[in-house]
């Protein structure tokens, strides 16, 4: 099997994780880094981790699994981008659009604020992004409409398999959108990756998007598969669905 690993690539992500264990003490880090026009990873790594030279000595089941493609979380702020893109691409936003930043907002019972409290005033979409606001993501959805919004967010991906050649893929949890017309807390808090669960190599193919002329890549870690007649052959990879 001819993988796109990269020996030197997968080292520095190993590295960089073990550094992130020793600064932060995690319960769980991992990492992709994947070429968001061909969907060919060139590094996956995950913690904890075990040594397949040892790995007898592993006293956690779970430490052999893949995370980043067997679990599912609240990924949060990472989903700002995409939300915007989608208010973009539907024409509910432009870049000049601006919007009165309150600092928290009522969404039928709850309360949705950024993550200081703070109010930022009237500001342009792109302050949404370079200052990671809640309330500015949930102004998007809102503006973009949660029937809207929700085909966006299925339309990246979501709560689908990716399909890629990496085994026990697990879908997200979409079921608090529904189909549009749920609860608008629902919607406003999905907007900055709340409420509803994605798999990390579910999320790396939906920024792909904003990489990739709005289209989805496949991910795939296999090139080709070499035999021992020497011949090689390549592994096709379909063309994505357009997004955006």
């Amino acid at each position: 099997i001819v993988t796109s690993i990269d020996p030197q690539v997968q080292a520095q992500l190993e590295s960089t994780l073990d550094d992130v264990m020793k600064t932060y003490s995690p319960k769980l880090a991992g990492g992709i880094i994947m070429d968001p026009h061909t969907g060919e990873i060139y590094a996956i790594a995950a913690r904890p981790t075990y040594d397949p030279n040892n790995y007898n000595l592993v006293t956690n089941p779970a430490d052999f699994g893949n995370p980043l493609v067997e679990g599912r979380y609240e990924l949060g702020s990472i989903m700002k981008p995409l939300t915007m893109a989608a208010g973009i691409d539907s024409g509910a936003v432009t870049p000049q659009t601006t919007y009165n930043d309150t600092g928290c907002l009522m969404v039928s019972t709850y309360k949705v604020c950024n993550f200081d409290l703070k109010p930022r005033g009237v500001i342009p979409m792109q302050q949404i992004l370079s200052q990671s606001l809640n309330v500015g993501a949930s102004f998007v959805a809102t503006k973009t409409g949660y029937p809207t919004f929700t085909r966006y967010i299925q339309a990246y991906g979501f709560g689908e398999k990716t399909g890629i050649d990496l085994p026990d893929e697990v879908t997200g949890d979409l079921s608090p959108l529904g189909n549009g017309t749920g609860p608008a807390v629902n919607y406003d808090t999905a907007s900055f990756g709340q409420g509803i669960s994605e798999s990390p190599i579910e999320m790396i193919r939906a920024l792909s998007t904003l990489a990739n002329g709005g289209v989805l890549p496949n991910p795939h870690v296999v090139r080709a598969i070499k035999y021992d007649n020497g011949v090689t052959r390549d592994i096709p990879i379909p063309p994505g669905a357009r997004v955006l």
